[in-house]
């Protein structure tokens, strides 16, 4: 098995986890009725954690092979790929989707739009601040310009570690997808944000463990503006609230 394989099983092993907490999430909703948040679990199961920490794992330990197969095989068809996934993670597009959701919703008297909107930027805006600051405080060098995963600078502009187009993708991802009631969205909108960070991986932008930790701290970004928020639902009984950030 090429290195190519292990970082494609790494990348859809981190998307397979993130799923189920969505669906549970939408399996707890019931008709005529609306679950109150649960402000006592925790943001990330054991077995979720666990996972996530084995992957880091093998990811750090492969960061070197993963990046020379990955640009090994780099091409046209991967570039193209890459171009279409940076974009569900860069501001200038998600700012504009954002806000004229955001519109869209107050125009037409959408509340679940607004709410959306509202959730995903917060989400993103937090999964941004946590990544930034992270980056610069550990300073590992950027593959195109270290060339080696171990090289770290604190505090000296290196920012690779961890990935924020990642981050900001799963964010949104999750936001929306703790919103819908079908498993095909969920699909949809992970899988946006899986090609994110392989796009990251593929324009030597960032090492492996950079887009995992990146897409997690989105998803766990995600999470808790959700329960600050509410969640507020809408449900065949009705419209019910509970705004707490």
């Amino acid at each position: 098995m090429t290195a190519r394989a292990p970082l494609a099983i790494a990348t859809l092993a981190f998307h397979a986890i993130l799923l189920p907490g969505a669906a549970v999430a939408q399996a707890d909703l019931v008709p005529d009725a609306v679950a109150p948040a649960n402000h006592s679990s925790p943001l990330l199961s054991r077995k979720t954690a666990a996972v996530a920490g084995f992957l880091f794992a093998a990811t750090i330990l492969g960061d070197r092979g993963f990046r020379e197969e990955v640009q090994e095989h780099r091409g046209s068809s991967s570039n193209s790929m890459a171009r279409i996934g940076n974009s569900f993670g860069e501001w200038h597009y998600v700012v504009p989707g954002l806000s004229a959701a955001f519109l869209v919703g107050q125009l037409t008297g959408s509340r679940d739009l607004k709410r959306v909107a509202l959730h995903a930027g917060a989400a993103a805006a937090l999964a941004t601040g946590m990544t930034t600051t992270l980056k610069y405080t550990i300073g590992r060098g950027r593959p195109h310009i270290a060339g080696d995963p171990d090289q770290f600078r604190p505090f000296s502009g290196w920012n690779s570690f961890p990935s924020g187009h990642t981050a900001v993708a799963f964010a949104l991802a999750t936001s929306i997808a703790d919103e819908t009631d079908d498993g095909w969205s969920d699909v949809a909108l992970y899988g946006a944000a899986t090609l994110t960070a392989m796009a990251r991986v593929n324009d030597d932008r960032h090492w492996t463990s950079d887009v995992l930790i990146g897409g997690l701290l989105g998803h766990l970004s995600a999470k808790w503006v959700s329960r600050q928020m509410g969640p507020v639902r809408v449900v065949p009984a009705g419209v019910a609230a509970n705004i707490e950030f």
